[in-house]
């Protein structure tokens, strides 16, 4: 009887003592609630970033960036266009994102093609060449288009716009 008491004893003080020696919670004041937030000893104040800055020329060629945006490399260089000049460059990119997506859905057909023609066990040789030929014309085919609508929403800038356009762009792409 009295083991038992002393057992019953020993186990509910070994189950208290884990209970009990957790460690203590941290301080809200101290640690950071977010893991990027920074800590109290890390917020400093920061001076506010000067308001007047140059522009930022546009990334380099072989960046992403104002590259392929008309808007923009028209507004990097300083070219305001009409109502009309925007108007009639959204109807062309219009247009010919309507082909050019259609060709992407054919290119994507021809890759599902190909896809289920590599997974035979009798493969033909033959259709797997026509369809990689069909998705190389294709491929020219949009490339085509691609460089055909530049040319077009080119061709609605004046005369004076253009000679800006290129006059920035020699400036930013080509001699940085």
């Amino acid at each position: 009887m009295k083991t038992k008491i002393l057992l019953s004893l020993f186990i509910i003080s070994l189950i208290s003592s884990i209970a009990f020696a957790q460690p203590p919670a941290p301080d809200p004041a101290k640690e950071p609630r977010y893991r990027y937030e920074a800590t109290p000893r890390d917020r400093e104040p920061v001076p506010p970033a000067p308001r007047d800055r140059e522009p930022v020329p546009p990334s380099p060629r072989h960046r992403p960036g104002a590259r392929g945006d008309i808007y923009r490399m028209c507004r990097n260089a300083g070219i305001y266009l009409t109502d009309q000049q925007i108007d009639e460059m959204s109807k062309i990119f219009y247009e010919y994102e309507l082909k050019i997506n259609d060709l992407e859905y054919q290119k994507r057909n021809i890759d599902y093609k190909f896809k289920l023609e590599r997974e035979k066990i009798d493969i033909d040789l033959n259709l797997i060449k026509d369809l990689i030929n069909q998705k190389k014309d294709l491929e020219k085919e949009i490339d085509y288009l691609r460089i055909e609508k530049d040319v077009a929403v080119l061709d609605v800038l004046t005369d004076e716009q253009l000679a800006q356009l290129n006059s920035y762009r020699m400036r930013y792409y080509y001699y940085r």
